[in-house]
């Protein structure tokens, strides 16, 4: 997800100002717990500013039609009844806070932004300073502790050396890039990791650390850097100032507020990883390194309780030799006639019980090592339902083409209780459709196939468009698609050309895509249950055949979707 930091903040607002400085304010719009949208009139067009907190926190233009809740929330209710002209927009200090000053109803009011990630919000503030309320409530962030009606406490700041002083200069003996990129990280206000990132790259490439930082901070005094899409250690990353030793992936054109609002645009996010698709795979990925860490506890326990059979045999043992046993004993030999030839077995007792109560403690203890590896085995097989759903959702985000398949895997998400809702508004309102979507063809013999595009439209096809003769395709221990060659009433055996085509299909829309073969499971609808209260998805299979295939994808003009 691309990162806006201070500097492309301090361009951003550059960019802004002189546009929407003494515009008129139309409306105000909160189109979910994490956004706010003013619109503007500046005397020459409609403008409409968008304000995003949280995840992804970004201040910038947008054009994008964005759905509004039935009722509006408070917090834009009394930005309503409060402001009728945005004053001007700055960024006052070295910190990812930008300030919105209006003219009100009856006073000045202004509009501090705090865009600092997960901690972001926005706070309303009198012209004396006081806070009148916040988009989210106020958390406490060190020492500093938000009331409203008190006075709005800035951020704390740390003691750094500050990047405008034209005598500073990194260390002489600084050497390295990585001690480099920490000195600027620890030392130096205004700095950003993406920033110091590209500085460190540039000296990686070859470049002296002196003139490196002198350059960067030449550009940044002189405000002229311009944003760069760069792809630093793997990742792509937004950055204001970029050294002439990189060659940049983008170069973002005139308008850094149109850029942005491209990127974030519900086009582009279906096709990368900067929106929802990213923040979903997020949450899904930690649950999976959850279930990794859960994995290695059950193994542990196991371990644990492996030796709960042993306890039986040498009660059984001690039953058949009761004779033999005395109390006061510490241990006692027996034979052990099942083994061939038979051994001699040494059993451990407690010299204050009696010999029928040695008996019993040993079967206590097995009893109760029992019941804890049946709590192991069922704790294991709801870990791997688990991490085959969540893998499947992975897969579900990978193959979404469009917005509503990646609110689809959001609706999963928001079910097991993983995410949170971000909205307050009618059930009713961007409810998922009641027939999930499908995909469609023919087989060769022109039988129909449909296979599902997620979990949803997975366990719609399985449970509800599967006749018990039709034949079901699921790749082999991994995940993908449901999908179901239909019989359409032919008595006669299916053709193995039409099987095939089917397994292909069935691999190409599965994790092993791109794969020289795929082992894919073949079997009759009579033979696929979903078990009760199982996660979206996720079905049982009787009984099956597997067939070796290379996977085939089915091109976007030849298939056809069923709603």
């Amino acid at each position: 997800m691309l990162t806006i930091d201070f500097f492309l903040l301090e361009q951003l607002v550059a960019e802004l100002a002189p546009q929407i400085a003494g515009a008129s304010i139309a409306k105000v719009h909160q189109p979910g717990d994490d956004s706010l949208v003013i619109r503007l009139w500046n005397g020459r067009q409609n403008l409409k500013l968008l304000i995003q907190v949280g995840q992804g926190a970004r201040l910038h233009l947008t054009e994008q039609n964005i759905p509004n809740p039935f009722h509006p929330p408070r917090f834009s209710q009394l930005l309503r009844s409060r402001l009728r002209r945005l004053e001007s927009i700055s960024l006052p200090g070295h910190d990812r806070v930008v300030e919105l000053n209006f003219n009100g109803t009856d006073q000045r009011y202004r509009l501090v932004c705090e865009l600092m990630g997960t901690r972001s919000n926005l706070y309303l503030l009198d012209e004396e300073g006081l806070l009148l309320d916040a988009l989210h409530k106020p958390q406490a962030f060190g020492e500093r502790l938000l009331q409203r009606g008190k006075p709005y406490l800035p951020l704390p700041q740390q003691e750094r050396l500050s990047l405008a002083d034209l005598d500073l200069a990194p260390p002489g003996d600084l050497t390295g890039a990585e001690p480099f990129e920490k000195w600027l990280l620890q030392k130096v206000s205004p700095m950003s990791k993406g920033q110091a990132a590209v500085l460190r790259r540039s000296v990686e490439l070859g470049q002296d650390i002196l003139p490196t930082f002198k350059a960067f901070q030449r550009d940044w005094l002189a405000r002229k850097g311009r944003a760069s899409v760069v792809e630093i250690s793997g990742k792509k990353q937004l950055v204001a100032y970029l050294p002439s030793t990189i060659e940049p992936l983008e170069a973002v054109g005139d308008s850094l507020s149109q850029f942005l609002d491209h990127c974030f645009s519900p086009e582009v996010e279906v096709g990368s990883e900067i929106g929802q698709r990213a923040g979903f795979r997020q949450v899904i990925k930690r649950q999976i390194v959850r279930l990794l860490k859960r994995q290695k506890n059950i193994a542990e326990q196991q371990e644990k309780t492996e030796s709960f059979a042993e306890r039986r045999r040498m009660g059984e043992l001690l039953l058949a030799n009761l004779h033999l046993v005395k109390k006061g004993m510490t241990e006692v030999e027996v034979s052990d006639w099942i083994t061939d030839p038979p051994t001699t077995v040494r059993i451990k007792l407690q010299p204050e019980l009696s010999p029928q109560e040695n008996a019993e403690r040993l079967f206590k203890r097995y009893k109760k090592e029992r019941r804890g590896v049946e709590h192991v085995d069922r704790r294991r097989q709801e870990t791997l339902e688990e991490n085959q759903w969540l893998e499947s959702l992975l897969l579900s985000l990978d193959e979404a083409t469009d917005l509503d398949e990646i609110n689809e895997v959001g609706q999963e998400l928001l079910a097991a209780g993983l995410i949170q809702p971000t909205r307050k508004e009618p059930a009713g309102r961007n409810r998922v459709s009641g027939v999930p979507r499908l995909n469609q063809t023919l087989s060769p013999n022109g039988l129909r196939i449909f296979w599902g595009r997620n979990n949803r439209s997975n366990d719609h096809l399985s449970a509800r468009m599967t006749d018990r003769d039709d034949l079901w395709f699921h790749a082999h221990n991994m995940p993908g698609c449901h999908l179901v060659l239909k019989r359409d009433g032919r008595n006669a055996d299916f053709a193995d050309e039409d099987i095939n085509y089917a397994a292909r299909i069935a691999a190409g829309y599965s994790r092993g895509k791109d794969d020289a073969r795929v082992e894919v499971i073949v079997t009759e609808g009579r033979y696929i249950s979903r078990p009760k209260g199982a996660k979206p998805g996720l079905v049982t299979v009787a009984e099956y055949r597997t067939l070796l295939v290379e996977p085939l994808r089915i091109p976007e003009g030849e298939k056809a979707a069923k709603e």
